[in-house]
C-alpha cells in the first residue's frame, strides 16, 4: 500500500520561512548600520545610498514582524500586555528609528508631546504602528513631518501629519483597513494599515476600542494619519 503524502501545513511553513527572512534581514540591517558608524569617511553617495538600503531593510523587516505579530494574534497567543507608558518615551523612540531616512531626504521631524502624558498601550505594538505612520510620511512629504500625541477624556490620540499631496480618496473611503484589498497596480498590500486597525481595536476600555482615521489636511496640508486609544 503507498503511503500517503502528508499533508502540508502552509501557515506553519509561512511562518517558518517569515522568521528566517527576519533573521537575514537583521544580518543585513547590522552590516549596514556598521558601515554607517564610519558615514564621515564614505563618499556622500555611498553614504545616501547605504542610508537608503538601510531604511529598506528595516522596512522590510517591519512588514516581517507585523505578520509574525497578526499571526500571534489570530491564533489567540499573542502576549497581549498593555501597560502604563510614557508616551514622550515612545515619540522620541520612534523618531530616533526614523532619523537617518529624514536627514537623508532632507525633511524636518517635528514632535509635539507633553512630558506628563501616558497612556495604556502594548508598547510593542504601538511602537510598531507608529513607526509605519512615520515611515509613510517620510516617502510622500515634500519637506516636513508632524507627530503629535496629546489625550483628553476619551482617552489618547497620535497622529503623524506631513506636507505632502495627501491620502487618495479610494484610501480615505476603506475606512481602518482592515477591509482593505491588494492594489496591484500600485504594488500596495494594505499590511501597514491592516495591522495599525487590528492594533487599535485590541486596546479596549469597556465597550469602546480603539480606531485609527486617515484624513486629508491638518495641520502641514498633506495626509493625517491618527491613531486614537481609549
Amino acid at each position: 500500500m503507498q503511503a500517503e503524502d502528508p499533508k502540508l501545513d502552509i501557515s506553519t511553513f509561512l511562518i517558518t520561512s517569515v522568521h528566517d527572512m527576519k533573521n537575514s534581514m537583521g544580518v543585513m540591517m547590522a552590516y549596514l548600520q556598521d558601515a554607517l558608524t564610519e558615514r564621515n569617511s564614505l563618499p556622500p553617495a555611498t553614504r545616501d545610498k547605504t542610508t537608503q538600503a538601510l531604511y529598506e531593510a528595516q522596512r522590510v523587516t517591519d512588514h516581517l514582524l507585523q505578520l509574525l505579530a497578526l499571526y500571534k494574534i489570530d491564533q489567540e497567543f499573542y502576549p497581549f500586555d498593555p501597560q502604563d507608558h510614557p508616551l514622550a518615551d515612545l515619540a522620541q523612540e520612534a523618531l530616533a528609528r526614523v532619523m537617518d531616512l529624514a536627514d537623508l531626504k532632507g525633511i524636518s521631524l517635528d514632535c509635539h508631546c507633553p512630558d506628563e502624558l501616558y497612556g495604556w498601550i502594548d508598547h510593542e505594538l504601538v511602537f510598531g504602528v507608529l513607526v509605519q505612520a512615520l515611515h509613510n510620511a517620510l516617502r510622500y512629504a515634500h519637506g516636513q513631518v508632524l507627530l503629535s500625541l496629546a489625550g483628553g477624556d476619551d482617552g489618547i490620540r497620535i497622529s503623524v501629519e506631513d506636507d505632502g499631496p495627501g491620502y487618495p480618496d479610494f484610501l480615505l473611503a476603506q475606512g481602518d483597513g482592515r477591509t482593505r484589498g491588494i492594489s496591484f497596480e500600485t504594488g500596495s498590500t494594505g499590511l501597514g494599515l491592516y495591522f495599525a486597525g487590528v492594533v487599535a481595536a485590541l486596546h479596549r476600555n469597556g465597550q469602546r476600542a480603539g480606531r485609527i482615521r486617515l484624513v486629508n489636511g491638518g495641520t502641514l496640508g498633506g495626509g493625517v494619519f491618527t491613531l486614537e486609544l481609549p
